[in-house]
């Protein structure tokens, strides 16, 4: 998986938790080093990471991934879709932008998903089946708050402000899939 699925969180973690409690999460997640941000990280590596975090610090959590993946989708914006084609998207109808931007993602979904299956069901709906990030986690709610956060600010900021995404399904709370839809507000 991308090391921005780590990387934005440790710079979080140290402001909501400490630089003491960020650096034991990340060594009970095995992660001793940080990756360059072009380098790929183990998927083991990256759910060990998003599941600590969850297990530990259970009041803050759901802020701590927000942020983290706020500054994920600023890096995607920022490394991965240039201000021009942002600018084209901006300019054509929200659903033939969201469309072309889904299909983007489409070619670069390991990077959020590693090896779990990554689908579009339609250009609203986006699902991973096996998501690693939520394997062998049970909750009774949606816990893919960090992917959520990604996707939604990503489509926002590059086609319309207005779009939102929510996970409407989660493995970890029983799902057979990980669904994001997207709406416009």
């Amino acid at each position: 998986m991308s090391s921005n699925m780590i990387l934005p969180i440790h710079e979080v973690l140290e402001t909501y938790a400490g630089a003491e409690e960020r650096d034991r999460i990340f060594q009970e997640a095995g992660l001793k080093f940080l990756p360059s941000p072009q380098d790929p990280v183990r998927e083991r590596l990256v759910a060990q990471l998003h599941q600590g975090i969850r297990r530990d610090l259970p009041e803050i959590w759901r802020d701590i991934m927000v942020t983290a993946g706020e500054k994920a989708a600023q890096v995607v914006l920022d490394y991965r879709l240039d201000a021009s084609a942002r600018d084209l998207l901006r300019r054509l109808p929200w659903s033939l932008a969201t469309w072309m931007l889904v299909r983007t993602t489409t070619q670069s979904a390991w990077t959020f998903s590693g090896s779990g299956d990554f689908r579009v069901l339609r250009t609203s709906m986006l699902e991973i089946s096996n998501n690693p990030v939520t394997r062998s986690e049970t909750s009774d709610v949606p816990v893919c708050l960090f992917q959520q956060t990604v996707l939604e600010n990503v489509f926002a900021r590059a086609v319309d402000i207005r779009l939102r995404c929510q996970e409407t399904q989660c493995c970890a709370a029983g799902g057979e899939s990980c669904r994001f839809e997207l709406s416009m507000a």
